[in-house]
């Protein structure tokens, strides 16, 4: 029995499993997602250049301009959302891979009760240091360029889902002179220090993924998880060799 369970891969099967989620479920859900709405696009606006062609009315054809801008902010703005949405999905879906590779390592690697880090830290830092501590994985220095891509991903991943994808939020506190312009009020931090993951300025900046740096931050992550799921695997045949080699 304890050949069998030796034999058997934990790391790799989450490798392959992490791999199936992200292109499958992630990628291929925003893929099949923004071929809807290409299709649905071209066919307002089908819809919309036949009514201009068919109509000599002034007011109406203003009416179907009018609509016709609407339909390309809409279909800009729903696909800006489902890159997000990616974003937070494969943060997410990271976060799971790297805890439950972890919980693997029980079998050689005792975690501590206690847990590690503190509540104060992100879950990324917490996570590094118990990778540090259990098994000498480094992520602050020697394998810090493996995991550097985290950090904004991270940082992207939060102000969608706690601001609402609003890159400029507001901030009111008693030192506000209201009668300053609305910039005044914005805590445009976030922008600053991300630019390429904004879209507009001041009251109206959105955090906006491109496909870019969705596709990118990917690789990372399905990277990352390919190299742990073998330095793990390794530690753990190293352990077992050890145990083996003391009966």
């Amino acid at each position: 029995m304890n050949d069998l369970l030796f034999n058997m891969d934990f790391y790799d099967d989450e490798y392959q499993q992490f791999q199936w989620d992200v292109h499958i479920l992630i990628k291929g859900t925003l893929n099949a997602s923004v071929r809807y709405l290409d299709t649905q696009i071209h066919t307002d606006l089908a819809e919309i250049k036949a009514a201009l062609e068919k109509s000599h009315d002034d007011e109406t054809q203003q009416h179907l301009v009018d609509e016709h801008v609407d339909v390309l902010e809409t279909n800009s703005r729903q696909e800006r959302f489902l890159k997000n949405m990616a974003l937070v999905a494969l943060a997410s879906r990271l976060t799971h891979a790297l805890r439950n590779m972890t919980r693997s390592a029980e079998s050689f690697s005792q975690r501590q009760k206690k847990g590690y880090g503190h509540q104060g830290m992100s879950e990324y830092v917490r996570l590094w240091i118990e990778y540090k501590e259990r098994f000498n994985i480094d992520f602050f220095d020697k394998y810090a360029d493996r995991v550097a891509f985290i950090e904004t991903m991270r940082a992207v991943r939060n102000q969608i889902v706690h601001d609402g994808a609003e890159a400029n939020t507001f901030k009111f506190n008693d030192e506000i002179d209201w009668n300053e312009s609305v910039t005044a009020f914005l805590d445009c931090s976030f922008s600053e220090k991300y630019p390429g993951y904004v879209s507009g300025d001041n009251i109206g900046a959105e955090v906006s993924v491109s496909r870019e740096q969705l596709d990118n931050a990917v690789e990372a992550s399905v990277n990352l998880v390919g190299w742990l799921a073998k330095e793990l695997r390794a530690r753990e045949m190293s352990s077992i060799r050890k145990t083996k080699g003391t009966q």
